[in-house]
């Protein structure tokens, strides 16, 4: 969950910033746009930068869930399985590949760890 909070989150103020200022998608190593290819790419700019400032919360969000999670407290599998259905929403949307597989083995571990949590 850290993983994906941090590898997705911690850059998107910064395109959201390039974006705003360059009026386009910065490249990741010249390979791809960055948060481009998705639902939300029809979107100007100013909407697409929004978008992203709330997918960073939603990632601040996740990580908080996963401080809880490591902590053994259910509350965060309780936020994370709410966030999901957000989070797919937002990688349609931004077309990011590797969240979805994270998502399968996050729910497979929440199931089989379950009754630990308190």
């Amino acid at each position: 969950m850290w993983l994906v909070a941090a590898g997705f989150g911690i850059p998107a103020p910064f395109v959201a910033s390039y974006l705003l200022r360059e009026r386009t998608l910065p490249s990741f190593m010249g390979l791809f746009s960055m948060y481009g290819g998705g639902l939300f790419d029809r979107f100007s700019p100013e909407v697409f930068a929004v978008l992203l400032g709330v997918f960073t919360a939603l990632c601040a969000l996740e990580a908080y869930a996963g401080w809880l999670l490591w902590n053994g407290q259910q509350l965060g599998a309780l936020i994370t399985l709410a966030l999901l259905p957000i989070e797919v929403m937002f990688w349609a949307g931004f077309a990011v590949p590797f969240p979805p597989l994270f998502a399968i083995a996050r729910l497979g571990l929440l199931a089989a760890g379950w009754s630990a949590l308190r």
